[in-house]
């Protein structure tokens, strides 16, 4: 009889390079381990240091949590064999991790009592970020779970992961290109090297603590503390000698002053610099 565990894993495809499966710590609960095959179930849980192979889902009845980390494709898949199952689905949390798949892939396990939720890594340099999104037991588990082992989870409230998407494009996708073009307005002025790495990190850490402090899209004249001529000139400038990087500056200056209400044109834009701090 094996020793009850808290985790129980079902896992397809590569799964070394799991952010979750590789959190300090958390493979000291893992108990049953199912896979494709036992062969395959024994080479990851001596990969892992971890678990025990497992050649059935029934044996998945030893832990209270179930981690599916398996390709999208396959989650249909493995959603209808867990179903099919004589696994008593009710005293069972399953999570699906590291996908993008929608709740509806969950719902046969739903309609059978299982609780269900989904976790995924945070993209960013703390590889202890998770954020959780799910029904109440399931998510109160996973929680529990992870910060037992000094992860940081953020739950969503539950049916909002597009709201999370819509976020994490706008934060992380969606300001590239204007630091591309910052960049390339540093290098024609001469800035290269490790002191144009500098000077953009710099901005961009101000421009961060800036709206942490609650500082709103603001005209050009009062974000940079010149005057509002001295500015008209720059952009005149920049018009001139620099259409591209003008042209991507007028744009996200535009689309800034949206919200709050000001012109939305960029030769409207620029006249309305002399009228403006």
């Amino acid at each position: 009889m094996k020793n009850q565990r808290s985790l129980g894993l079902v896992v397809e495809g590569n799964a070394t390079s799991s952010l979750i499966l590789r959190l300090s710590g958390l493979t000291a609960d893992l108990g049953p381990v199912k896979a494709g095959s036992l062969r395959v179930a024994r080479r990851l849980s001596n990969y892992l240091r971890a678990g025990y192979a497992v050649g059935t889902y029934e044996e998945l009845q030893a832990a209270r949590v179930v981690f599916l980390r398996v390709p999208d494709a396959a989650a249909p898949r493995i959603v209808e064999e867990l179903c099919a199952s004589d696994l008593a689905l009710k005293d069972i949390s399953f999570v699906f991790c590291e996908s993008c798949l929608g709740k509806n892939v969950l719902t046969p396990l739903q309609t059978r009592g299982a609780s269900t939720a989904t976790l995924l890594p945070v993209q960013t340099i703390r590889r202890s970020w998770f954020v959780l999104e799910g029904q109440p037991t399931a998510t109160r588990q996973v929680k529990k779970l992870l910060e037992q082992h000094n992860a940081r989870v953020f739950e969503l409230r539950q049916g909002t992961r597009a709201l999370y998407f819509a976020a994490h494009l706008l934060a992380t996708a969606l300001p590239v290109p204007l630091f591309i073009a910052a960049q390339q307005a540093l290098r024609a002025a001469g800035i290269s090297g490790n002191h144009l790495h500098d000077l953009l990190e710099e901005m961009s850490i101000e421009m961060f603590r800036s709206f942490a402090n609650g500082v709103r899209p603001t005209l050009p004249a009062a974000r940079t503390g010149c005057s509002a001529e001295m500015c008209k000139e720059y952009f005149d400038e920049l018009s001139s000698g620099y259409p591209q990087i003008s042209s991507a500056l007028f744009e996200q200056l535009d689309l800034a002053m949206r919200g709050r209400g000001k012109l939305t044109q960029p030769e409207s834009f620029r006249m309305a610099h002399s009228d403006s701090t």
